[in-house]
């Protein structure tokens, strides 16, 4: 019996020899590397110019903490509370009844991280909390007529904390 296994294991060493031993020497290959990593360093410098462009346009964590907690306060009206939301207007009613609902369950946020999406929208890691605990929630922001609302996805999750349905 023939045993073939080392005889193709064998085979393959000296064809993995064998290419490794022909290798080209060229020095395009030395140019390639150099241009790849020149433009992978260019691509790095316009990304972290993006970024921090970003990071300057963001709002502070201060200014997104007060308009939350204008938000969830009860005795602000309604009516006030429509110029904090995306599209607010088709809201007044639902925020109406969310008044209704913070009167007897009070809820805070804490906004711990600003982080920009693009020029004029955020995310942040908000941790809301009422008379039981608190949750981490992400709650984005957008720039309108310079002021930062909170966008309509969001505001139909927290309405939903309420058990309430936002208007889409």
């Amino acid at each position: 019996m023939i045993t073939r296994t080392p005889l193709i294991a064998a085979g393959a060493v000296v064809l993995a020899v064998g290419l490794v031993g022909c290798s080209s020497d060229d020095s395009d290959d030395t140019a390639t590397a150099t241009t790849t990593a020149a433009a992978a360093t260019t691509t790095s410098a316009d990304t972290t110019a993006a970024g921090a462009a970003l990071a300057a346009n963001a709002p502070a964590a201060e200014t997104l903490n007060a308009t939350l907690t204008t938000f969830f306060d009860p005795a602000v009206p309604a009516a006030e509370k429509v110029a904090l939301v995306d599209d607010g207007e088709k809201q007044a009613a639902v925020l109406e009844q969310f008044n209704g609902v913070l009167q007897g369950y009070q809820l805070t946020a804490q906004v711990t991280e600003v982080t920009p999406v693009d020029e004029d929208t955020v995310k942040t890691s908000t941790t809301i909390a009422g008379p039981h605990g608190g949750a981490p929630t992400t709650v984005v922001f957008e720039e309108e007529n310079g002021a930062w609302v909170i966008s309509t996805e969001s505001v139909c999750t927290l309405l939903g904390m309420g058990r309430l349905t936002c208007v889409q």
